[in-house]
């Protein structure tokens, strides 16, 4: 029930069927374009965090700038940039006990239900970092260190990222209520 853009969809569903095909693709192609930035991120994480360790031990000469440009710009776009994709895929973590016990007509109605209120959830969240993001941005706010590194690009990779998500969960319920046999 939670891996649903990669398989072939079951019959039905007519113009759902085809707004739904339409809006899962889109929303496939900006998961993986995230999902490769995510991965570039980690790469950059890793080689920045061993040539800093390298010139650390090696010669006492450490990047006095890279650790906080990891922890500020790397880890949030390499942790949060996957979320949608892992959705998308049914990478996170779920309860199957209650998938699998639980009548099929049942599960029909409540798990688009959940998904629908996790999109609301998940907009509230994204939108209340995107706030702060806009603030941060219109204030100049940076961190404090051997380099002024500005804060809001991280509450905007976030937010956008809750973004991406909260369309993937409305997917996942659209399919799950007009297109499952």
């Amino acid at each position: 029930m939670n891996s649903i853009s990669d398989a072939p969809s079951p019959g039905g569903g007519g113009l759902f069927r085809g707004i739904y095909n339409k809006m899962d693709t889109a929303t496939t192609m900006i998961e993986r374009l995230l999902f490769f930035i995510c991965a570039i991120a980690i790469a950059v994480a890793m080689i920045l965090t061993a040539v800093d360790v390298f010139l650390r031990y090696g010669f006492s000469s450490p990047l006095g700038w890279s650790f906080d440009f990891v922890m500020l710009y790397l880890m949030p776009a390499a942790y949060y940039l996957a979320f949608s994709h892992g959705m998308r895929i049914g990478a996170h973590l779920s309860v199957d006990f209650f998938a699998d016990n639980f009548p099929k007509r049942l599960m029909r109605i409540v798990y688009p239900v959940l998904m629908m209120v996790a999109a609301v959830l998940v907009v509230v969240i994204g939108w209340l970092i995107a706030d702060e993001a806009m603030t941060s941005f219109e204030a100049g706010e940076t961190l404090l260190g051997s380099v002024r590194w500005p804060t809001w690009p991280t509450g905007a990779v976030i937010s956008g990222s809750f973004l991406v998500l909260s369309v993937r969960l409305v997917l996942i319920a659209w399919h799950a209520a007009f297109l499952e046999e």
